[in-house]
């Protein structure tokens, strides 16, 4: 297939170079002038465990500079950010494009159809890992996998072979919606308390009350959950917490919103904890720590923001 990845970050970029390998034509596209330079330049620099730095060259441009038609768009955008990415990748979206969405946080779906029909659309939830540890460098950890559904009619069995082929364990689902709050019951534990405790995913187990306060988010996002008929498993989610506790998983990594705060970047909190401390007051279910854990991590924004600003003049606040 020819790829193009949207939004070529830290995970963006190893999927980008298991997918190259396997033989598929990728192209990332990303916003960070330092990342695309660096990459294009001296190719991308993978340190994976323990093993030695591998470097792969996969061609990097803005949003507004690619061109062609892609059989695949993925789509590993901020939420945030990810109305502005579709916009201003309009021209490469033709009807035969598909898109999967594979970004964390909730209401990517409602964003994409105001692009793109329903037919086009896959959606997804992945457990792979990456940290981007400066431009043109990650460092990876472990294995992950990928639940993916077509929305309408999209081509889920071409998708997800092509992503198999390069070994990225993809599984159909035909109830994407629940593996989507599935997995942001997970990110919205682990994401901002990794930020609060300043700790990766095996420090963050090393608490004695970590998993106590895991419990009391999840309470709330199940209250919440069922307001909206879906069903959040909190034994399933804490299994698979318990499983990306070991170094051998995701233990060593640091999440994504922990990345963006040390970057000096705005957090996805809004379209996780906030997301359900939101519809909670909507539907009047108490939501105290989704609320806290929301209010403290766009605190530390501004700290880290102004910390980052006094660092470099240039840095925009």
């Amino acid at each position: 297939m020819k790829i193009a990845i949207a939004g070529f970050g830290a995970l963006g970029s190893r999927l980008g170079v298991k997918l190259q390998t396997a033989g598929h034509e990728v192209t990332g596209i990303d916003g960070w002038p330092a990342h695309i330079a660096a990459i294009n330049t001296n190719g991308l620099t993978v340190v994976h465990d323990d093993l030695p730095p591998k470097k792969y060259f996969v061609p990097v441009v803005t949003p507004k500079e690619v061109t062609g038609e892609f059989d695949l768009i993925i789509l590993l955008t901020k939420t945030p950010q990810l109305d502005r990415m579709l916009t201003d990748i309009a021209p490469i979206i033709t009807q035969k494009t598909q898109l999967l969405v594979l970004s964390n946080g909730l209401g990517n779906i409602e964003v994409i159809e105001k692009h793109v029909a329903r037919d086009q659309i896959l959606a997804g939830v992945t457990l792979w890992t990456s940290s981007l540890v400066k431009p043109g460098e990650i460092h990876t950890t472990g294995t992950g996998s990928i639940k993916l559904q077509a929305i309408g009619h999209a081509d889920a069995i071409s998708v997800a072979a092509a992503l198999n082929k390069a070994g990225l364990n993809v599984e159909i689902t035909q109830d994407v919606l629940t593996a989507i709050w599935h997995k942001a019951g997970i990110n919205s534990v682990l994401n901002p308390l990794s930020v609060l405790l300043n700790a990766n995913i095996s420090e963050f187990g090393t608490a004695g009350n970590g998993m106590d306060l895991a419990l009391h988010i999840l309470d709330e996002i199940q209250k919440v959950g069922a307001t909206q008929g879906v069903k959040v498993d909190i034994t399933g989610i804490m299994n698979d917490l318990t499983d990306l506790l070991k170094p051998e998983n995701a233990g060593n990594h640091y999440p994504s919103m922990y990345q963006d705060i040390q970057n000096g970047k705005r957090t996805e909190i809004d379209f996780l904890n906030g997301f359900f401390a939101k519809i909670g007051r909507q539907e009047h279910i108490d939501t105290p720590f989704n609320a806290l854990v929301t209010a403290l991590v766009h605190a530390k924004e501004d700290i880290e923001r102004v910390k980052l600003a006094k660092k470099q003049e240039t840095f925009e606040i």
